[in-house]
């Protein structure tokens, strides 16, 4: 099915956030197995007709691999792909030029996501570059990001025209309707764009430390789930955001944060997706059934040392993740700023990107990654004998724990479900971003 869209269908790019910044240094980390990377069609007769069948380091190796839905490249048994060589780069890119690699690889760690009449973009924080904010502010990248948004798109109404095929749905464009904001309560773009605003705004201020301002979040989040907001003007919603937004300010100052701890079952069930985030699973290689059971039970338990969540995770104890850390410093809390003001902008956290979710659980799931970041960085912490999380140790585990937030079908099953909305109840999730945060 070929579909070429017209240039007047092309979407607008969005404001990219000046604040971030990337530049690939080909470490090859990407490359070596924690994608799948799918093939347009147009990628697979690119590559198939570039002659590798007579490159002699290919000879007898399965390129692609073939899916449902396509073609995927073909990784060895290390989980490395196939086309990279003895130096960690790309064949594709060092005989052809970067313009012959897949679109997958080639968009990397930017994501398209659509919003209203226009292209927002995401970033992936599991690339180290990104996590650390190293480089050139990705703003640089407008004129790549437009030189590939017509092969997008194309593939973008390709996916629409067969969806429509099924359910006899006629295709118009490539945009997509807005998400529900909770159920069946429904608004525009236009009115769910002034909601991110609002939560962008409590992300940014300076009078709040950075656990206080993911309280604020939470709470606001919470303060949204009303039927009333169902077909509101406007105006209406800005006032009724404005006199939320002051409500949950004025009680977070006068809140002590009292450190508490979650009640046993909320620790375990917090545990058990401690450990699915922090899988690094390579493709190609043999999942070891064995030890994810072994994993999984012990974290279940909670006690003695930490099991190996994945290669190189240090041997700490449980015991001391658990006591005060104190509030994340200045320097600390500058990635998590990047981390959640980029996915908040470009409303990567809900919709079709995001398992198809709802716009406020979304919401909650993206504040429910603090306290998963704040575990994973607590970690690395005490591995290194620091008393305090430092920049270091943030970023770190914000690439943990992005990897695979949104992505990992596993979130979308009916128990992980399940899961997350015990951990997403409005105390809940205040105790873990407390007890975790400070």
């Amino acid at each position: 099915m070929t579909v070429k869209p017209a240039a007047n269908t092309l979407p607008t790019l969005a404001n990219l956030p000046a604040y971030q910044c990337y530049d690939c240094v080909g470490c090859g980390d990407c490359c070596r197995g924690l994608f799948a990377i799918r093939l347009t069609e147009a990628d697979y007769a690119r590559i198939t007709a570039q002659g590798w069948e007579n490159d002699p380091e290919l000879h007898g190796q399965t390129l692609f691999t073939k899916q449902d839905d396509g073609h995927r490249m073909a990784h060895r048994e290390d989980g490395s792909c196939v086309f990279l060589n003895e130096r960690g780069l790309c064949r594709i890119h060092a005989k052809f030029g970067e313009p012959a690699k897949p679109l997958a690889c080639r968009l990397y760690p930017f994501i398209y996501v659509p919003v209203g009449n226009e292209l927002r973009i995401d970033v992936r924080f599991d690339c180290p570059q990104v996590a650390g904010s190293r480089g050139r502010s990705i703003t640089t990248y407008r004129a790549d990001l437009r030189e590939m948004l017509p092969q997008w798109v194309e593939e973008m109404l390709k996916e629409k025209l067969q969806k429509a095929s099924q359910q006899a749905v006629p295709v118009q464009s490539w945009e997509l309707p807005a998400p529900p904001l909770f159920a069946r309560v429904t608004l525009p773009w236009t009115h769910l764009l002034r909601i991110e605003q609002a939560m962008e705004k409590l992300l940014t201020r300076t009078d709040l430390d950075f656990t206080r301002r993911l309280v604020c979040m939470a709470n606001l989040t919470a303060a949204l789930r009303t039927p009333r907001l169902a077909g509101v003007e406007m105006k209406k919603l800005d006032e009724l955001l404005a006199k939320l937004t002051a409500m949950v300010v004025e009680k977070v100052k006068g809140d002590a944060l009292v450190r508490l701890a979650p009640p046993g079952l909320t620790r375990a069930m917090f545990r058990q997706m401690l450990a699915a985030y922090g899988r690094a699973d390579r493709i190609g290689q043999r999942p070891n059934v064995w030890q994810r059971l072994t994993v999984g039970l012990r974290m279940l338990n909670g006690r003695g040392t930490m099991p190996p969540i994945r290669p190189g995770f240090p041997p700490v104890r449980f015991a001391d993740l658990e006591g005060a850390f104190g509030l994340p410093d200045e320097e600390a809390t500058a990635p998590l700023v990047r981390y959640y003001r980029v996915h908040l902008q470009s409303m990567g956290f809900c919709g079709p990107i995001f398992y198809g979710r709802a716009f406020l659980d979304g919401l909650g799931m993206l504040c429910l990654t603090y306290p998963l970041i704040c575990w994973f960085a607590r970690a690395f912490a005490v591995a290194e004998g620091h008393p305090a999380l430092t920049a270091q140790h943030v970023e770190r585990a914000i690439a943990v724990v992005d990897h695979q937030h949104g992505r990992n079908k596993l979130f979308d099953l009916p128990s992980e479900r399940y899961r997350q909305h015990a951990l997403l109840d409005r105390s809940t999730l205040r105790s873990l971003i407390v007890w975790y945060g400070s």
